[in-house]
């Protein structure tokens, strides 16, 4: 009778979970390719490829919520569990929204009666100083966010997240492969274009050093998430020293042949891109990954010592192998950014947050606006499309509140992360990628841009939604 009650209780319950699970995985496959593709046309920083990301993005969500509808069931994790990140981001969104609206004379940007008078014809203003770009920004932002949604339903189990997990380590594997093989064979081109700038840095089919740096760093990541759980396992299975050494080797060779190898590439191809920031950063990151808990019985300070010796290792032999470059620009110029007059720029992008610093001048409008308040003597031959600080072109465009908030959802989503790495038994290697990669991003965002490329933000908001999808525990569906 029991036997009989228990297999009936387990057919209701494969009967609750099969509906859309075929469709499901589908899905989820869909969103691989994507984040696959998206770094191909450089980096999707282009407006065909980056509408096209965006198209694909919401292909897929608008699949997945017809899945949901006609299905009858309800998606793994309900919209409560991330309330206030969702409030905040929709927000943002709302509001830059509004600036590419026409908004009475009184409200709108002081370009735009400039203009009108130039052209001597009536304008309809509106807060941002270039409607069309910040409706722009809208779509890719709104596609960043689209992709976490789908990572975090389409990864609550755990089989799924590591799917995900290694996937980016394998793509990010062979764009570094494919790196490698320009940069060995005379380093001239970027697919299909001649090579117009960093001829002396390692690339891959991106445009700029750093942001490839980054798309590598947070790859690598990925790859060293299985190898460091690894290691925990075989830590807290007991006996010597000796032969723990032993069988984390014998079983990381046996069974982790293919993250080791995207492991070495991303870890070359990093360190020559030559990128001072992209290696500190990603130093960062995978010193976080290997002090976070990685679940179950602690292994405390045995397991904390071997990881950072292994990885320290690792780092050591990559900057013996490929590190000239590197050092060289270390030599040269030492920790200081101002090689390209970044803190003019920086104290010229203050300036211009000051003159509007509620409402700002419009997402993606900084090309627009920065040329009023640059500083002529230091950067008159260069263009600057970009504040080299994802934090302040975000205040300069959204103004001081929205990019607040922002940030804050961000925050928010992170911080559930760092709750689900320190709480869950199982797992927590999940959650905790996805926080190192936001150490990464983030630390890299002050000094740089790379956030700001799709490809990046694209694959920086998949592993964040399977790092919050796993923060929970399967069992609290």
């Amino acid at each position: 009778m029991q036997g009989r009650m228990t297999e009936g209780a387990a057919d209701a319950t494969n009967a609750h979970v099969t509906p859309g699970a075929s469709a499901d995985r589908w899905l989820f496959r869909g969103l691989i390719l994507i984040v696959a593709l998206a770094p191909l046309p450089l980096a999707s920083n282009r407006p065909l490829p980056a509408a096209l990301l965006a198209f694909g993005i919401g292909a897929l969500t608008t699949l997945y919520a017809l899945r949901v509808f006609y299905s009858g069931t309800l998606p793994p994790l309900s919209l409560a569990r991330v309330r206030w990140p969702f409030i905040l981001f929709a927000a943002v969104c709302a509001w830059i929204g509004i600036q590419a609206l026409p908004v009475p004379a009184s409200l709108a940007d002081p370009i735009w009666p400039l203009a009108a008078e130039a052209l001597g014809r009536p304008l309809h203003g509106s807060i941002s100083v270039n409607p069309g770009e910040t409706v722009n920004g809208l779509m890719r932002l709104l596609a960043y966010g689209a992709a976490f949604w789908l990572a975090m339903q389409l990864t609550r189990m755990p089989e799924r997240a590591r799917a995900a997990c290694n996937a980016v380590a394998m793509i990010g594997g062979v764009y570094a492969a494919y790196g490698l093989f320009v940069f060995l064979s005379g380093n001239n081109w970027v697919l299909l274009y001649h090579k117009w700038a960093y001829q002396d840095s390692l690339t891959g089919t991106f445009v700029n050093r750093n942001s490839f740096a980054t798309f590598a760093g947070v790859s690598l990541l990925c790859a060293v998430r299985p190898i460091l759980e690894r290691v925990h396992q075989v830590i807290n299975a007991g006996g010597s020293l000796g032969r723990r050494i032993n069988r984390i080797f014998d079983q990381s060779y046996a069974g982790l042949r293919l993250n080791l190898i995207c492991a070495a590439l991303l870890l070359l191809a990093l360190l020559l891109t030559a990128s001072r920031a992209g290696v500190a950063v990603t130093g960062v990151g995978l010193l976080v990954l290997a002090l976070a808990p990685q679940g179950g019985r602690s292994s405390g300070a045995k397991y904390r010592l071997v990881a950072i010796a292994a990885l320290g290792a690792f780092l050591a032999l990559g900057l013996f192998i490929g590190g000239g470059r590197l050092a060289d620009r270390f030599a040269a110029q030492g920790a200081s950014i101002d090689e390209d007059a970044r803190s003019v720029i920086y104290g010229n992008v203050v300036e211009a947050i000051r003159s509007d610093p509620w409402s700002g001048t419009g997402f993606g409008t900084f090309a627009d606006v920065f040329p009023a308040y640059r500083n002529a003597d230091r950067l008159h031959s260069l263009i600057w499309d970009k504040a080299h600080s994802t934090y302040l072109e975000n205040a300069l465009e959204l103004g001081l509140p929205a990019v607040l908030a922002l940030n804050l959802a961000i925050g928010l989503l992170v911080w559930r992360c760092v709750e689900g790495m320190r709480t869950r038994r199982r797992d927590a290697g999940f959650p905790a990628t996805a926080v190192a990669a936001s150490v990464l991003v983030g630390l890299h965002s002050l000094v740089d841009f790379s956030l700001q490329m799709p490809a990046v933000a694209l694959l920086y908001a998949v592993i964040l939604g399977f790092g919050v999808s796993q923060s929970w525990s399967s069992e609290r569906n």
